[in-house]
This record gives structure tokens, sequence and C-alpha cells, in this order.
């Protein structure tokens, strides 16, 4: 039986935001041995070796017309939040970087009307508003602030908006490109670029590191994530729109609140559980 496009444009959203909520956690267990730079570049470069058969077959598809989205896709897109989220995690825990992440539509919105011209109605705007609110009742009901606490949000900041930048520039400047091309095109310009900076970086400290295998493990799994999730998302982008391809920050804090339960042994409070109900209405409004 073939199930209906919105119904597959849902299941998609589910797998991608399974994949991108459970970074955090192998984040989290990275940065115990590695510093949050090598975290970041080691996840960029070990997806482009993960892409280099896509990107060899895909080479083609380059024009002197996409280049440059191309390259501005893969900064914003996979160096940027690998980057940002990396440095947040010095300062906040997993789960509260997943949850944060439901920032990202009322972002990318923005710059879609600034920037690109976009139309929006009043039951997206009520969709992505419903998920705002959700993420700051999860953000703010947890026992998760310090002194670094404001920092850690604003890296947080930073990376969601080098993502909704991306989002956009696929939705609009590489219409002709399917989720797959624009992924591997991407990581062959920023891959190169970690791999440059992981030649030159010290690696001595996590070497003699007691945690080293458990955080190498990590890194590896984080790369195939990276490109799993990369590419799925693209097509969910290039399959239903820029705002509900961003809708899966609406799901992500509940994978990451699963797995710090699982893993990291959080409490989740019934103020958070009755924000994912909020969120998930929010999510079915910018559907709608």
């Amino acid at each position: 039986m073939i199930l209906p496009q919105k119904y597959n444009n849902w299941l998609l959203l589910i797998l991608v935001s399974f994949i991108w909520g459970s970074p955090y956690i192998l984040r989290e267990i990275a940065l115990e041995s590695f510093s949050h730079n090598q975290v970041a570049a080691f996840q960029v470069f070990f997806s482009f070796l993960l892409f280099i058969p896509l990107i060899i077959k895909n080479t083609r598809k380059l024009s002197k017309e996409n280049i440059l989205p191309l390259l501005l896709s893969g900064i914003t897109g996979n160096i940027g939040p690998a980057y940002f989220f990396a440095k947040a995690q010095t300062q906040i825990n997993s789960s509260v970087a997943g949850m944060l992440n439901a920032m990202l539509p009322m972002i990318t919105l923005l710059i879609a009307i600034l920037f690109f011209k976009a139309g929006t109605n009043k039951k997206v705007l009520v969709g992505i508003l419903l998920g705002f609110a959700g993420t700051l009742i999860i953000s703010f009901s947890g026992d998760s602030f310090g002194s670094s606490y404001f920092w850690g949000v604003f890296y947080v900041f930073m990376a969601i908006l080098s993502v909704a930048i991306s989002i956009n520039i696929v939705s609009f400047s590489l219409p002709k490109l399917t989720g797959t091309e624009i992924a591997s095109l991407a990581f062959l310009f920023v891959g190169p670029m970690a791999g440059i900076f992981l030649a030159f970086t010290d690696l001595s400290a996590p070497l003699l590191s007691k945690s080293l295998s458990k955080s190498a493990l990590m890194l590896g799994l984080l790369a195939v994530l990276t490109f799993a999730g990369v590419i799925l998302y693209n097509q969910l982008i290039k399959k239903s729109s820029h705002v509900f391809a961003a809708s899966i920050a609406y799901i992500i804090p509940i994978i990451a609140i699963f797995w710090g339960i699982v893993i990291g042994g959080d409490h989740i409070s019934i103020a958070q559980t009755a924000s994912i109900f909020i969120i998930l209405v929010g999510v079915h409004l910018t559907h709608r």
C-alpha cells in the first residue's frame, strides 16, 4: 500500500527527528575526551568520508550557479551547527541543548519572510508560537541553570540561526538539486576544511584520556547520524516545505529528554511532560 505524500512526510519527519535528537547525548560523551573544536571537526570530516561515494557520483551536478549556494549551505548547515552545538554543550547539558531547538522554526520563518519574500498564514504562525512556548516551558522548568547558562543558550541560538539560514538556502536557492545531491556536494566543500583543521590540531590530551575509546565511538556514531540525517532532512525540505521541515525542532526535545532519562539519568517534570503535548500541537498546525 502506498501512503499519501502527507503521511510520508510525517514518517520522514519523525525519523529525521529521532536521528537529530540523538547526537546531543553522543556529543556530550565525546566532549569527555575531545575539545569542542575537535568534536565539531571530527563530526564534519567523518561525515565527509561517508559522503565520498555520493560526492563522486554527483560532482557532475556542479555548476556556476550552484557552487556558492552549496558552499554557503555546507558552512551554515554543517560547520556552523557542529561547532556551536559542541561549544554550547561545554556550558549546558545535552537535554537542554536539544530542548532549545524549538526556536528553529520561528527563526527560519523570519529569515524566509525578511530575505526570501516567503508568505505565511495565521495557523502556521500560531503553530510556531505554540512550539516555541512549549520549548520555553521545557527549558525553564529544569535544574540546568548555572553561571555559564547564558552563554550556553547563546551558542545554541547561533547554531539554530546557522541551520535556519541553511534551510532557506536549500529551499529557495537550490531548486534543481535533490536532497542527496545537496547534502553530498555541500560536504565536498566543508569536509576538506575540517580535515585541514584536524591535521593541525593537538590530539595529545584526548589520546591520554581514560574515556578515549567511548568518546571515539560516540564520534563515529555522530558521523553516521549526521550522514543519514543530512540526506533525509534535505529530502524532507524538498518534499514538504521549509517551515514543516524546520518543525523537526519540535520533536527533537522529546528525543533529547528520552536519551537524557535513559542514558544521562535525567528526571522529567510534569511541566516538561505537558509542554511536549503543546509542541506536538504546534507541529500539527504548521502542516495544515
